[in-house]
């Protein structure tokens, strides 16, 4: 069973919300915060390019080191950015890296957010694996 292991360094962001946005008579969705997280998933695909693309389902793991706020005394990150939103930015960006033929390849996936330290930087750990299927 094939397994790939990526470090992208730099501060996690959310997919986030869409925004409706008109112009010339036409209509699209767009990305609330594109300007922070473009280079984000610009980054995680940077890093996911490794000349493997996986086209059968896969498992993630995944850990989020993000700063910890100076006014926040909790030892969990229980505050926002939400986990889901991370992870979603994740998953499109190994699809845009070409690490995923597509994120909907995703059958399981085990995400957390922790602190970031000095032993673990602000950033994401990953863990791509096929994934075996179940009679």
């Amino acid at each position: 069973m094939e397994s790939i292991t990526l470090r992208i360094d730099g501060l996690p962001i959310p997919q986030g919300s869409k925004t409706v946005a008109k112009g010339g008579g036409k209509v699209w969705l767009r990305d609330s915060n594109a300007k922070v997280l473009k280079p984000w998933r610009a980054e995680v695909a940077a890093v996911a390019d490794v000349g493997r693309t996986f086209t059968q389902p896969v498992f993630v793991a995944a850990v989020f080191y993000l700063p910890k706020p100076k006014t926040v005394r909790r030892l969990l990150p229980s505050v926002k950015p939400d986990l889901d939103k991370l992870f979603r930015a994740l998953g499109d960006g190994l699809t845009d890296g070409g690490l995923l033929a597509d994120d909907s390849l995703i059958v399981s996936q085990f995400i957390h957010k922790r602190y970031a330290s000095a032993a673990n930087p602000p950033g994401v750990r990953v863990l791509v694996m096929e994934a075996k299927e179940q009679a």
